[in-house]
């Protein structure tokens, strides 16, 4: 009996390398545009919160504020300028590390909150920075963190006298999401 021919890959062999090879980059360029949209829901989500948590701040200041006009101590709401905004929400945010130095802002973790005593300043450190940018050219690529203070509103007639209070943007960066 004659032994058989060693096979070749042949035509079929081949195509099937083929269509595997075809499946293996259509299945890899699907998880990669999966993994990206992903990762910017996950940065909108962050975002979101942060939203959300400083217009917490805003309505607890007012509301505070209220109480305090409402009891007759009115003059008590200028003192507040330059204070914790963290006071005025119901519970801390997901990583509030209490109060730091200007050295300690350096050093903030990403998705960390902490209040500059020093500055009178509430940073926050998003987790990634690649979507911060200056408000000014010159400030274009060190925007690391945002920031907020507690300011003083005065009346338009008396600069003297204090309206209220604002929660204003600090940093000379903003989070710009496309």
């Amino acid at each position: 009996m004659i032994p058989p021919a060693p096979r070749g890959l042949g035509y079929y062999a081949a195509a099937h390398w083929l269509q595997g090879g075809v499946l293996i980059v259509v299945i890899g360029a699907l998880a990669l545009g999966t993994l990206s949209a992903l990762n910017e829901m996950k940065e909108r989500a962050e975002k979101l919160v942060l939203e959300l948590t400083l217009r917490n701040m805003r309505t607890g200041m007012r509301l505070a504020m209220g109480d305090a006009m409402m009891q007759q101590r009115a003059q008590e709401i200028a003192t507040w300028a330059g204070s914790n905004p963290i006071a005025w929400l119901g519970s801390q945010p997901d990583g509030y590390l209490g109060p730091c130095a200007p050295a300690g802002r350096q050093i903030l973790p990403g998705g960390a909150w902490c209040f500059d005593e020093e500055r009178r300043e509430l940073v926050y450190r998003p987790r990634s920075v690649d979507h911060l940018r200056g408000r000014a050219r010159e400030e274009e690529g060190r925007c690391t963190e945002l920031s907020w203070r507690v300011a003083r509103v005065s009346e338009a007639g008396s600069p003297g006298d204090v309206a209220g209070l604002r929660l204003e943007a600090a940093s000379p960066c903003e989070w710009v999401l496309e």
